[in-house]
């Protein structure tokens, strides 16, 4: 009955959204359809313009679980000049429209109040397009429920923004209003900039290994901070191509996008270059193998990167953190060797062009101001990422470099 009602609701509205509605409803019920709810709402009128531009969006929606609209207030678009999608936005541009209303619909029915304070959580989007994303069940945005009742949606380069009112009713889901709009996770190497770890990009610069990563599906990457890597820069200047290339794969998991509020004490992950990876818990830390994660959750295009204190090493998977101290002790030799961050001589630029990025701020966050460099690759969206894997554990290149062209005209 529920399916059948959202279906329903969904049809008649997508039938009548060329029309006039002049209904103000005093209080919204699960029997109002979603076009009702909508035009009943005068802040949410430039979103309700663009689901009539876009009606077919909602057939894509699932009739089964429902749906969560989170919907950005007539002022969230008023704020665009002053986010990554300035000079971008084009209501008129489905190529552009289309996916970040995509990018705003959820699968399923989330109920801000029914959120825990704490961790945060993962919600999957309708937004599949290869030209924006790369995972496979839709690309996911953050939510966390804050202390003061304030709800949080995290997407791209850590970019947060709050609910204002939340789950409003309509046949077959809620709506939540938000006062930015959600903007989709942008490809790895830009991530990495944003955040400031520089040696992590440069590794995978250095092991021929960043266009297959970006080019992969579904995955959970642990990304060691700068300091983490500057503490043990000798030990690894010394590492072959080989060893170089089987480090950074140990810091990467294919085939799933792990939230942190999903991994579990005794948790093993498979690394992509054979081994695993061990999670544990103690209170409200997390940790992998010995090592921290200090940032967890922050989106990419094709999946996760969670920030970690320390390097791991396949050699040390049996190394076990210490709950009680500050921090923890290095698993490769201690030692830098006084030329700065490693790994940063192999981004392209790093010495001779200006900066555009700015480093992630005291609140975890970060944004990009920089364009999504031309990478070596396939010329379309379209690529298998099975074969996008295999390229990933030869060590040679493979990006769809065309379906990412519209993440790289964002300017993030």
């Amino acid at each position: 009955m529920f399916a059948s009602a959202l279906h329903g609701g969904l049809i008649a509205l997508v039938a009548c959204l060329t029309l006039s509605s002049t209904h103000i409803a005093a209080a919204h019920t699960e029997d109002e359809d979603l076009g009702t709810v909508l035009s009943s709402q005068k802040n949410l009128s430039t979103f309700y313009g663009l689901i009539k531009e876009y009606p077919d969006v909602l057939l894509k929606l699932p009739s089964q679980d429902g749906v969560t609209i989170i919907a950005p207030s007539n002022a969230a678009f008023e704020n665009i000049p002053g986010t990554s999608l300035n000079g971008i936005w084009d209501p008129k541009n489905a190529s552009i429209a289309v996916p970040i209303l995509e990018y705003h619909l959820l699968k399923g029915i989330v109920n801000t109040e029914d959120l825990a304070p704490g961790p945060s959580i993962f919600a999957a989007t309708l937004l599949t397009s290869p030209a924006w994303t790369n995972v496979s069940a839709g690309q996911n945005v953050v939510l966390a429920r804050q202390p003061g009742d304030v709800v949080v949606f995290t997407s791209a380069q850590g970019s947060r923004t709050t609910r204002t009112r939340g789950d409003i009713a309509f046949a077959g889901g809620l709506i939540q209003v938000i006062d930015n709009l959600l903007i989709p996770p942008t490809p790895l190497s830009e991530t990495l900039q944003a955040f400031g770890l520089n040696a992590f990009l440069g590794a995978l610069h250095a092991s021929d290994l960043l266009n297959a990563l970006q080019g992969d599906e579904d995955l959970t990457i642990f990304a060691p901070r700068d300091e983490a890597f500057r503490r043990v820069g000798a030990s690894l200047d010394a590492l072959g191509a080989d060893e170089l290339r089987d480090l950074v794969r140990y810091h990467v998991v294919r085939g799933r996008v792990a939230a942190s509020a999903t991994l579990t004490n005794g948790t093993r992950l498979a690394a992509a270059g054979g081994g695993d990876v061990s999670v544990r818990r103690a209170g409200n830390n997390l940790f992998v193998n010995s090592a921290q994660v200090v940032q967890p959750d922050i989106l990419i295009a094709n999946g996760v990167v969670h920030v970690l204190d320390n390097v791991l090493s396949p050699r040390a998977a049996a190394a076990v953190p210490d709950p009680d101290s500050v921090s923890q002790a290095p698993v490769w030799s201690a030692g830098g060797d006084g030329q700065g961050t490693p790994f940063t001589s192999a981004i392209p630029c790093s010495e001779d062009c200006p900066a555009t990025t700015t480093a992630a701020g005291s609140d975890g966050t970060g944004r990009s101001t920089a364009r999504l460099t031309t990478t070596d690759g396939v010329s379309g969206p379209t690529a298998s990422p099975d074969a996008a894997g295999r390229e990933f554990e030869a060590g040679t290149g493979l990006w769809a470099a065309a379906g990412f062209a519209v993440v790289a005209m964002l300017g993030l």
